[in-house]
């Protein structure tokens, strides 16, 4: 049992209802329709729920229900606590090891020291080892208990559906959340069924339960088979039911419950992929590069020993054990250094903070991968209504019985014979889902639209006609008029129902797409209210009105109506929807404005700076398509706009001829969405397509990137899509793509950085033992030179590269620039030629100012002053005695410096594209500004006042302004990198004829 669950499980306390919760829980779970009749059926379930089917609940009543029967929440697996992330990041086998290493130089530095006065301090460096192994295991399990409650966060507005309920009277959203027992539920096709309950009225209505079932065929609901289980889709129709269970009572909620269920998103993304594979390279050069570094300071070291043993110079001893061990620690901290755990670490603090900013965005990401893939994409195949256009729809132009109103609709109804006010007042009524409901508090708004703006702007012109839908769709939902529905679908683009008038004719209703619903009339009522035949001549004039309207940008539909007779009237006839549709009677043609939105036409040439190919891809009508897609950019120069029913007959060969100039696909279905989003794939393009209709789930789960749409999207949509466009908006597509690119781009700012640092750490350690038994130490005490990087400095190092530049270089905001670049391509490298340039430009001023300091600092970095000899690292005394060595002070100068080359380098990295300002837009990054502050005075302490532990020594003020001067210049040196970067690029521009700012093949 889950935590909370026991609070209303099963509860025998009927409270102030006839049917307890107990109750329900056998109903829902048993699913007998017997024993449902014995509580007085559905209609016996709302009295004992204090329910009323044609009105809903009261609003007020909400909490005292969640109170009594639960609330519609589901039990999610447990986060793992801090404690337990630190323990498994302790894990890690090469942790594991330098841990048990620390205790063994422990052990060795207090029972065996080199010298006896160094006894007491000999427990220093096996702790300092142990210590940082403990912050870079708490620095790794804090950013992983962030990044699950980030992403934790997250999926709950991911979850976070809206549903269609019937509350005081009216048909209102709210969050599914927020849904009761007891409580009226709208469902359509595509919605996903909210929780468990009984369906009382039904058209058509089919459910898929294979989720929870296992069976693949759809489930046919009426009252032989009333139930239904949340978490099931609906399939096909339309309904309404009654909730009696929610939550961890529903039939989902239980099987939540028995299951160990992971919300998060642990697939890796193709980035991750990239990276964990580099790391891996990385990985094994450094395991090489470590046991190169033991091998030589091992030979050296016993070559050495052997040689004044022999001499009788020196002799064995325990301690000599001692000495091995800490080039043991040296090699296994290489290997620390070397694998750069900081790649993944960077993907995961980039995706988590570009994912939690494009919420701002209005892109709420289902799946990570679509956050790094839309940066790729090279297509984009967005649909019109809503995305493009506003979705404010209001009827402009429109024939209604046969009168042309061109120039504004009339006022009112006057003039209009009864007959013609009735079907057309009842046709739109009945025939639609959506409805006008009263505006909220403060809200400017004349009327708050619940369901399709379409069919809304269909019922705003009749209530401007001064017609009231309400009691017209209350007569026949309260008086169970409806005989049939036909559900919408973007294959049939119409609509219709079958109802029984109040004359108690059989009547059927259809509207929808124009050309396809006029072709189906043969006879149009007039204004006078005769039917009269609909001949050929007739129907070519309103199609030209058609034609006209679709034009200017309107979209239209066809409204018509039959009654039926004889044998039509039998129930089993009706099935076949286009048997049923033919002969009807024309009633009206309506041209609907949907302007287009006032930022897509930006947003659209912004696409095509970019490198992106739009394609519109509508249902509409190829006029009202064309004349949009002009509008807003998409439509120009010798492109093609076609409809689906001609693409359809193209072979590949020819679509794939045809790609390069297509722009605008209209009357378009899902197959041929799908086909289009395939071909082009298969032609190497990166392809994000938009979708918001059920039948769109193939094309979104083909695309690279699906984008479904958060406003007019049904939830199998927004299921198969990767992104969710909250306000169903192309800019902020745009945006999608703009942090996509952002995220890649600050991954390979990290790359560089962190490679830079492998490569020098590497390099230099390797180096220095090669030479550390050849070159004799500053320092007489000494039998070899001491390595310049000990383990502690190398850890401190790795948390400065894994975890501080990690935070600093992946958390860069966007800007606008990097949408003037083409998209990086589906094989793109990771690393390109501008970042190898910087990565061993800058690798070779750091080896050399290293290996400089490292073998000059104490013996020819000197100057004469006040005729002694000064140089930058020579031992100092106090009352005659040593304090630090010249090879302490040296080798402390040098980690100072090889930090402050990587804190200037972090500087560097956040331009890698031989941009000259890197400072660009810095203000904006706070992180890395906090970041570059807390790194160089975390140094500053280390060096002046840790340097038991860190085997450092303090510095004087020469020495801190020389390691600043090395860091600084490394700054103006990446100019002179840059310069060069750019004249590559220019010479590679001009030979291959290029423009000079289309380097994407160069790089």
């Amino acid at each position: 049992m889950m935590k909370g669950q026991e609070d209303v499980e099963l509860q025998e306390d009927f409270g102030s209802y006839s049917i307890s919760l107990k109750q329900l829980d056998e109903l829902n779970e048993s699913r007998d329709v017997n024993q449902l009749r014995e509580y007085g059926g559905i209609e016996g379930i709302a009295k004992a729920l204090h329910t009323n089917l044609r009105t809903g609940i009261s609003q007020s009543e909400e909490e005292s229900r969640q109170s009594q029967f639960g609330k519609n929440e589901y039990p999610r697996k447990p986060l793992k606590p801090l404690w337990k992330l630190f323990i498994d990041a302790l894990k890690e086998p090469i942790l594991i090891v330098l841990l048990v290493l620390a205790l063994v130089s422990i052990v060795l530095g207090v029972a065996f020291p080199e010298r006896e006065e160094d006894r007491k301090f000999g427990w220093i460096e096996g702790v300092a080892i142990i210590a940082a192994v403990l912050i870079v295991s708490t620095v790794a399990s804090v950013n992983d208990w962030q990044k699950e409650r980030k992403f934790r966060e997250l999926s709950k507005e991911n979850d976070d559906i809206t549903v269609k309920v019937v509350r005081d009277s009216e048909t209102t959203t709210i969050r599914i959340g927020h849904i009761v027992v007891g409580e009226v539920v709208e469902i359509e096709q595509g919605d996903q069924v909210p929780a468990d309950g009984l369906v009382f009225e039904y058209h058509d209505l089919k459910t898929d339960e294979s989720v929870m079932t296992g069976e693949t065929d759809q489930i046919k609901k009426n009252d032989e088979a009333p139930f239904l289980l949340s978490g099931t889709v609906v399939a096909e129709g339309y309904g309404r039911m009654i909730v009696t269970g929610v939550g961890v009572n529903s039939e989902w909620g239980k099987t939540l419950s028995k299951i160990t269920e992971d919300d998060d998103d642990d697939n890796k993304t193709p980035l991750e992929d990239k990276l964990d594979k580099l790391a891996t390279l990385i990985g094994k050069f450094g395991v090489g590069f470590a046991t190169a570094t033991f091998l030589v300071l091992l030979a050296g070291w016993l070559i050495k020993k052997i040689i004044q043993t022999t001499r009788g110079e020196d002799s064995w001893a325990v301690g000599d054990i001692g000495t091995v061990v800490s080039f043991i620690i040296i090699a296994v901290t290489i290997v620390v250094v070397a694998v750069p755990e900081g790649l993944p670490l960077a993907v995961t603090i980039s995706l988590a903070y570009s994912v939690k900013k494009m919420m701002k965005d209005n892109n709420l990401v289902r799946h990570l991968h679509a956050c790094e893939t839309m940066g790729g994409a090279t297509n984009i195949c967005s649909d019109k209504t809503g995305t493009l256009t506003l979705n404010e729809m209001r009827v402009v132009k429109a024939v209604i019985a046969g009168e042309e109103y061109m120039d504004g609709l009339p006022k009112n109804t006057e003039g209009m014979n009864d007959k013609v006010v009735n079907v057309l007042s009842h046709g739109i009524a009945v025939n639609s889902k959506a409805s006008l409901n009263k505006p909220k508090t403060g809200s400017l708004k004349e009327y708050e639209i619940s369901g399709n703006k379409t069919e809304a702007s269909l019922l705003i012109m009749l209530r401007d006609l001064g017609v009231d839908y309400t009691p017209i769709r209350q007569y026949y939902s309260e008086n169970n008029k409806i005989s049939k529905l036909y559900t919408f679908s973007s294959s049939r683009k119409r609509m219709g129902v079958i109802v029984e008038t109040e004359e108690r004719v059989t009547r059927l209703y259809e509207k929808g797409a124009s050309e396809i619903v006029l072709n189906f009339c043969t006879s149009q009522i007039l204004t006078n209210g005769k039917v009269v035949s609909l001949d050929e001549e007739q129907k070519k004039k309103w199609l030209k009105d058609i034609e006209n309207m679709a034009s200017s940008g309107l979209r239209t539909l066809t409204l018509a109506y039959k009654d039926l007779q004889g044998e039509e009237l039998n129930p089993s006839y009706w099935e076949d929807q286009e048997t049923m549709e033919q002969g009807m009677t024309l009633i009206a043609i309506v041209g609907i404005k949907d302007p287009l939105r006032p930022e897509v036409i930006d947003a659209v040439k912004q696409c095509k700076k970019s490198g992106i190919f739009v394609r519109m891809v509508t249902g509409d009508n190829i006029l009202t398509a064309s004349h949009i897609a002009r509008e807003c950019g998409i439509l120009y120069g010798d492109g093609t706009a076609i409809e689906g029913p001609e693409f359809r007959k193209l072979s590949d060969e020819e679509v794939d001829e045809l790609l390069p100039r297509l722009q605008v696909m209209a009357r378009s279905s899902p197959s041929d969405k799908h086909r289009l989003v395939s071909r082009l794939r298969e032609r190497g393009e990166v392809v994000a397509v938009t979708g918001d209709g059920t039948n769109d789930g193939p094309a979104l789960k083909e695309a690279d990137v699906g984008l479904s749409m958060g406003i007019s999207g049904t939830q199998i949509a927004k299921e198969a899509s990767d992104i969710i466009i909250m306000d169903d908006n192309f800019s902020s597509i745009v945006k999608s793509v703009l942090w996509g690119r952002t995220i890649y781009e600050n991954i390979r700012k990290f790359l560089v950085f962190q490679l830079t640092v492998n490569v020098v750490a590497l390099l230099v350690t390797v180096i220095t033992a090669l030479t550390s038994f050849i070159i004799s130490p500053p320092d007489s005490t000494k039998k070899h030179m001491d390595p310049p990087l000990t383990a502690v400095q190398l850890l401190w190092v790795n948390l400065i590269m894994d975890t501080f530049a990690a935070l600093a270089l992946a958390t860069e905001p966007p800007y606008p620039e990097l949408l003037d670049r083409k998209p990086y391509g589906r094989k793109d490298g990771l690393i390109t030629k501008n970042m190898w340039l910087h990565i061993i430009g800058q690798g070779i001023y750091q080896m050399a100012v290293l290996l400089g300091l490292y073998y000059t600092g104490y013996q020819y970095l000197c100057v004469d002053m006040d005729g002694s000899r000064k140089c930058l690292a020579e031992a100092q005394y106090s009352d005659g005695k040593l304090v630090y060595s010249a090879s302490q002070i040296n080798n402390t100068v040098v980690f100072n410096a090889f930090v402050f080359c990587q804190l200037f380098n972090e500087l560097n990295s956040r331009k890698i594209n031989n941009e000259w300002n890197i400072f660009q837009s810095l203000h904006k990054s706070i992180m890395f500004i906090l970041i570059f502050i807390l790194t160089g005075g975390l140094q500053a302490i280390i060096v002046q006042f840790l340097g038991r532990f860190t085997q450092t020594v303090p510095l004087n003020w020469y020495q801190w302004l020389l390691c600043l001067v090395l860091g600084v210049l490394s700054i103006p040196y990446s100019y002179g990198l840059r310069a060069i970067g750019r004249l590559a690029q220019n010479l590679w521009a001009k030979k291959h004829e290029v423009g000079q700012k289309d380097y994407s093949n160069f790089e």
